[in-house]
């Protein structure tokens, strides 16, 4: 398993905050407020304008799909200087008799969306989503592997059948491994954090290596040596590309292993998952947690445990 696998592997959404196929007509725009989640927009028919909050408002045309990983407050609108209204006041002036299908605006152009919010599994930081930048955009040139899902969701959300915040929430997941992917593919040497430094070939073997024995008590001189490098090139060119140090990268990457074996529904106990990261004890176990990941250990529970119907935009 190569480090991309392994962090999609490990990704999972535990809710559908808010799903919907939106036919607006112009003038419309809409606010979505920061939140910790996952945020979708796909423009099915039409175009529209998004303005994340600290980057340049870009244009989406049709077949374009845009990721927001780290829930940055944001503006969706038919033209870039419409004003947003907040989503939920939309919402409740609205009063649509399903959360699924909406529609916003007037009479004038019009323009079809599915956006989407979902909440990770993890009370933490997801490992995955902590590798990705605040924008993902995709054209819609490099979307035809997203385009059988996308039909799918929004047949789903037409149909308004049982447990369709589940489907949803799966079909959101597969979504996101296809983004990614996709979005790896756009990046040129250098670019993109550590999803670009996969395209160093002796970078990419020494996160394969990590990767597939993080709880290993790794040196950097085997590292090197994995790398065929000296330890001090592996260090330095580590830290350019990937932006934290060799054991930094290792330490996480072992408390997001474990926030994985404390979320499946067949838990171990707390010391097994300490004991399957490289830790001796509980205790030193559970400082490492907490600090790396911001949330105590016991804190997390089975992601069966958390399972949520979906919620309105709030």
């Amino acid at each position: 398993m190569d480090a991309l696998e392994s962090a999609l592997a490990n990704f999972h959404f535990s809710k559908t905050v808010y799903c919907a196929h939106c036919t607006n007509h112009a003038p419309w725009g809409v606010h979505i407020a920061e939140s910790r989640t996952v945020q979708f927009h796909a423009v099915r028919s039409g175009r529209a304008w998004i303005r994340v909050r600290g980057e340049q408002a870009v244009v989406l045309e049709a077949g374009d799909f845009v990721v927001l990983p780290h829930g940055d407050a944001h503006d969706v609108s038919d033209e870039r200087d419409t004003p947003a209204i907040p989503a939920h006041e939309l919402i409740e002036a609205l009063q649509p008799s399903t959360p699924w299908v909406l529609g916003f605006g007037k009479n004038g152009a019009r323009s079809e969306l599915i956006c989407a919010a979902f909440a990770c599994a993890a009370e933490s930081v997801d490992p995955l989503l902590s590798f990705l930048p605040r924008v993902i955009h995709l054209r819609g040139c490099e979307t035809q592997s997203l385009e059988p899902i996308l039909a799918l969701a929004e047949r789903e959300m037409r149909a308004a059948s049982q447990a369709v915040d589940a489907v949803l929430a799966r079909l959101a997941e597969i979504l996101m491994v296809e983004s990614v992917r996709a979005y790896v593919k756009t990046l040129m040497p250098g670019e993109g954090g550590w999803l670009g430094a996969l395209h160093d070939p002796q970078i990419a073997n020494v996160l394969c290596a990590i990767h597939a024995d993080p709880a290993r008590r790794w040196t950097l001189a085997e590292l090197a040596g994995v790398a065929s490098m000296s330890r001090t090139s592996l260090a330095t060119r580590f830290r350019t590309l990937v932006g934290t140090s060799v054991h930094g990268y290792i330490a996480r990457l072992r408390m997001i292993t474990a926030a994985s074996l404390l979320e499946d529904p067949k838990r171990p106990k707390l010391a097994r998952v300490a004991a399957q990261v490289g830790y001796g004890s509980e205790a030193a176990f559970s400082r490492a947690f907490l600090r790396e990941m911001g949330v105590a250990p016991t804190k997390l529970r089975p992601r069966a445990a958390e399972k949520q119907p979906a919620e309105r935009p709030a």
